[in-house]
């Protein structure tokens, strides 16, 4: 059973959440459905209960967007179909063809103000108790008023990197009257100092990590808010007032990079030591609560990262992570035969490339995919299921596949979303340093997190690692920037956080650039064969892996993926498609939107 603040009574107490629009003392009856200020935000119990709503509505897949926001940068393929998605809704965001009346659009502006909404209602609410508290409860009221300015300017930072270049509007009270609705936008600065003011305020009053860490697992912590507002720096290419930020992180002794493999991606290694930020999803709390429900506490990730709904992993993506070479003299790149006890084999693909995603050119008998070998059980092949899938949101580990895991069906899925983890911090810093001039700094941080997956490691050899192969490239600002655009942070951070990939190509002004060199690619399709975990029978994946290298016999027709981001290198502006618009039912309810 997970332990979380999410699992509190949450339903029990989901009306009190939706409080009443303005407390009105003519009125002599308070509707039940509907409760007022007075009736409920008395103490410290109910403004927990209510930080638990705040953190629930994290829970909405719309806030991070993760499948759209993968398909409209450069991580995934949308859908079912080749050459041409029959996925309309994924298509637009791959193609770049969204206007201001998509319902992504609206889903994401909506939900990530349900957050602040949520988390206005409890600050109001522990600012009107504070004088009623008696000593010993003002470090319980410290605490929850950081979680709560922690979500409210988490929200606004979401909004602020997403829509209208940062020019969006600030929520900072429970809307009470008409015209507390119908704010106008606040300037970029503005909502950057506003958001900044709550996280530091979270980062000055929040613990490195809780007492009774199992019971608090998902609580905000100063970890968390040190991350975001350094990649709040980081995007303003403040990179001096950034580095403190993500030193504090690293240097904090509370994270460190995990090295197991079976406890990165798995249901195992929810909470572990590189996790900063987790949303805490569970299907064993209501059984008979349905996937469609409006405070659902699973998510969809599982299986729409393994039927025809969601993201394919790209061609490129799949040739890099492919090409990303091991270190063949480390020895957690050779394991024992299980059918031949004593004889060692050289993995397929590395330790990195199997934790992400699926791919049949995976065909070792070691962390296996839905109790089979990889290239054997993933779904794949006739180009219109693709060539990889993304394995970091399902629940490959624990069963033999999505739909036997909750009574709901498989769109019922309690695996965790982590949203910040130790290596992006890493790898931001990274960026930090070169920026700065530190190329052996950065070359450090990179070098950590590929050493963590037994990669060759880049550079000229470092006695911190005296055992493992470098590449013994000599690297400059320019060409270790290159490295960590096209290589080091798309393969480590694919298909993660918030907006990762799409903020990262926007601010450093390669999105054009990015489409253009992705659509002059070509892969080929080709025929593998891959062996069964008993080792005894073979099994042919006709066209399921791709190359960059021509197969023999000649391809042609679709064995030829020469397709993939033509649209969106055809259709992308900067003026249109670097941020989200407004929302179109948002200017036509609110006048003081120009």
């Amino acid at each position: 059973m997970k332990k979380s603040i999410i699992r509190h009574t949450l339903l029990i107490f989901i009306a009190a959440f939706l409080l009443a629009a303005c407390d009105d003392e003519s009125l002599t009856e308070i509707n039940p459905n509907n409760l007022s200020k007075s009736s409920f935000w008395k103490n410290l119990k109910d403004t927990d209960s209510g930080l638990a709503a705040a953190y629930n509505a994290m829970l909405d897949e719309n806030v991070l967007g993760i499948l759209n926001e993968g398909i409209r940068a450069d991580m995934g393929w949308p859908g079912y179909g080749r050459p041409v998605s029959n996925n309309d809704g994924l298509r637009t965001v791959y193609e770049q063809t969204y206007t201001s009346s998509d319902g992504l659009i609206q889903n994401k502006w909506d939900a990530c103000y349900k957050v602040i909404f949520r988390a206005n209602q409890v600050i109001e609410a522990l600012e009107r108790i504070e004088n009623t508290l008696v000593e010993e409860e003002l470090e319980l009221w410290k605490l929850q008023m950081g979680q709560a300015r922690f979500l409210r300017g988490l929200g606004h930072f979401y909004l602020h990197s997403s829509f209208n270049n940062g020019s969006i509007i600030i929520r900072n009270k429970v809307p009470v009257a008409t015209e507390d609705f119908e704010l106008p936008l606040s300037s970029s600065e503005e909502v950057l100092d506003f958001f900044r003011d709550d996280l530091v305020y979270a980062f000055e009053n929040l613990p490195e990590k809780y007492n009774n860490p199992e019971d608090n697992a998902g609580r905000i912590t100063k970890g968390a808010a040190a991350t975001i507002i350094g990649t709040s720096y980081l995007y303003e290419k403040d990179y001096v007032f950034a580095i403190p930020y993500f030193n504090s992180v690293i240097n904090s002794g509370v994270y460190k990079l995990v090295e197991d493999v079976s406890l990165l991606f798995t249901n195992a290694g929810e909470f572990n030591e590189e996790s900063i930020f987790e949303l805490n999803y569970t299907n064993d709390y209501r059984t008979d609560i349905g996937v469609w429900s409006q405070n659902v506490l699973t998510n969809q990730l599982a299986v729409k990262t393994t039927d025809n709904t969601g993201p394919n992993v790209p061609a490129w993506l799949i040739n890099e992570y492919k090409t990303d070479e091991m270190d063949y003299a480390d020895p957690r790149n050779q394991y024992e035969d299980p059918n031949s006890p004593g004889d060692f084999i050289t993995r397929s693909v590395s330790l990195r490339t199997s934790s992400m995603i699926a791919i049949v050119d995976d065909n070792d008998p070691i962390h296996l995919y839905y109790g089979n070998v990889t290239g054997v059980k993933v779904q794949l092949g006739d180009f219109s299921w693709g060539f990889g899938r993304y394995k970091k949101y399902t629940n490959h580990d624990i069963g033999t596949g999505e739909g036997g895991l909750d009574p709901r069906g498989s769109r019922a899925s309690g695996k965790n979303i982590v949203v910040n983890r130790l290596a992006d911090v890493y790898l931001m810093q990274a960026e930090c340093f070169i920026k700065t001039g530190n190329v052996s700094g950065a070359l450090e941080l990179i070098n950590a997190v590929r050493y963590r997956w037994a990669l060759r490691l880049l550079g000229e050899p470092n006695p911190k690692w005296p055992s493992s192969t470098f590449d013994n490239q000599v690297y400059d600002e320019t060409s270790l920037m290159e490295r960590l655009m096209y290589v080091e942070k798309p393969l480590e951070l694919s298909l993660e956080g918030h907006q990762i990939r799409w903020n990262d190509l926007r601010r450093w002004g390669i999105i054009k650039e990015n489409y253009e060199r992705l659509s002059a690619k070509t892969f080929y399709a080709k025929t593998v064969t891959v062996t069964q975990l008993d080792g005894t029978q073979s099994k042919s994946r006709v066209n399921s892996s791709v190359s960059e290298v021509p197969v023999t016999p000649s391809a042609s027709g679709l064995n030829v993926i020469d397709y993939e981001y033509d649209e969106a290198a055809k259709n992308y502006k900067p003026e249109l498609h670097d941020y989200y618009p407004i929302p179109l039912s948002e200017v036509r309810s609110n006048p003081n939107i120009n």
